[in-house]
């Protein structure tokens, strides 16, 4: 049991870390947005289900982003080519979970608007 309780201060300090990052704050500020609209618009459940998948899924892709470029960092602080390689790709998954995002947004937004 003592094993399990320690799974849960892991992610604790692992949200503590998260929410110091200037760019997971930036989405989670756009995922409350996006919220206070889906108030405002009376979504039904599955609008919600949809929202609420598609604003996890930006803050993880961001956490993961954060993560693979703080490992970059922490094996070389020479710039190197195959380093900014790597950066550049896991920022590019992060652009695609945002385009998801953002059509999951479209469908659901412009019809009750």
């Amino acid at each position: 049991m003592k094993w399990f309780i320690g799974r849960f201060k892991y992610a604790a300090s692992g949200f503590r870390y998260m929410l110091r990052d200037r760019s997971i704050r930036l989405q989670m500020l756009f995922g409350l947005i996006v919220l206070i609209a889906a108030v405002l618009l009376h979504l039904n459940a599955g609008e919600w289900l949809w929202i609420c998948t598609a604003i996890l899924l930006v803050v993880a892709a961001e956490v993961f982003n954060s993560c693979i470029e703080g490992c970059v960092d922490y094996i070389s602080t020479k710039r190197d080519p195959r380093a900014k390689r790597i950066k550049d790709m896991a920022a590019a998954g992060v652009s695609l979970i945002c385009i998801l995002a953002a059509i999951i947004g479209l469908v659901i937004f412009i019809p009750k608007l």
